[in-house]
């Protein structure tokens, strides 16, 4: 960590990352109700970075990454001169925006040997925290304790005292599972300072916090780490076999439970039952969505703004 200590933007960023799953007293949720932390230390590491390149009279050299991000950034922009909504708009081009300086960030520190360890240490903290706060809040909803540690069932799952979806310190179950994607494959890094006993109990833990979620994205978490033992333990032709086989199931199987609705108690397998078409409608946002794209296909209706409708109400659908 002697790198954080002497660089101020390094430590905020790695005080950034540390504060991924924290949801709690966020000095941003009047501005966004899902705005945190590390929201904030983003932002303050960007300014000391830049700080650090002035006085130093350096910056990076322009690659086709940065180039990416520009145009990505001049997208949304492009797409918020002809929003409808145009305060939406703003802020989500104004996240668009974090997400760029984040990954231009992350570029820039972990493209040493030292910051890459220092960012796979901390992300290895935040996922013990994380399982922590996963258990803790799986305890409290055994004992009859309402947390925010706890998720919302969602229409595919049967609202039941034997089972929840945990979100630890996150907004919600999907995003918990995301996190241990991201988590699981920055831990595995064979060059990780983290010893091989510690990674084991870590990926042990994500695993479990990814069960718990009850999210589709156990399906992604499990294909990558199948993968990355493939990888690890054949040579290259014969994982790479394994890896296309991972692949198209996991694509079959989000397929499936995307053309139909799967509705169940994961305690009791006799509540299993599969709808085909989906009753939530999903084939009315898809085709609404489409005709979103045909009416506005430059720009479109403004970033964050609701293109499709489902059951009669604007919705977010997800391939939008």
């Amino acid at each position: 960590m002697t790198k954080a200590l002497e660089r101020p933007a390094f430590a905020l960023y790695l005080l950034a990352l540390a504060t991924i799953g924290f949801k709690w007293l966020s000095p941003l949720s009047s501005f966004q109700e899902t705005a945190g932390w590390t929201d904030v230390l983003v932002a303050l590491a960007a300014l000391a970075w830049l700080g650090e390149r002035a006085r130093a009279r350096s910056w990076p050299r322009p690659r086709l990454f940065h180039l990416a991000l520009a145009l990505w950034i001049a997208a949304g922009l492009l797409s918020l001169t002809f929003a409808d909504a145009k305060g939406t708009g703003a802020r989500n081009v104004l996240l668009m925006l974090e997400l760029a300086v984040l990954a231009v960030l992350t570029s820039e520190f972990g493209s040493d040997r030292r910051g890459l360890r220092a960012i796979v240490v901390v992300i290895a903290g935040v996922s013990l925290v994380t399982a922590a706060l996963a258990g803790l809040g799986l305890a409290l909803f055994y004992a009859g304790e309402s947390t925010s540690l706890i998720g919302a069932y969602g229409e595919q799952f049967i609202e039941s005292d034997s089972y929840a979806r945990v979100t630890g310190g996150f907004a919600s179950p999907a995003l918990l599972a995301s996190f241990c994607i991201f988590a699981s494959a920055v831990v595995a890094r064979e060059d990780s300072p983290v010893s091989p006993r510690l990674t084991a109990v870590i990926q042990a833990a994500l695993s479990v916090v990814v069960l718990l979620t009850f999210s589709r994205g156990a399906i992604a978490f499990f294909m990558a780490m199948g993968i990355r033992a493939a990888y690890r333990r054949l040579d290259a032709r014969a994982a790479a076999r394994v890896a296309l086989v991972l692949v198209a199931a996991a694509v079959a199987v989000l397929a499936v439970l995307s053309v139909g609705r799967l509705h169940l108690d994961p305690t009791r397998p006799s509540t299993i039952s599969y709808e085909v078409p989906d009753p939530g409608n999903r084939r009315q946002a898809f085709d609404t969505g489409l005709d979103t794209l045909a009416d506005h296909p430059l720009a479109g209706k403004g970033p964050g703004t609701y293109v499709s409708i489902n059951r009669g109400l604007p919705f977010r659908a997800h391939f939008t």
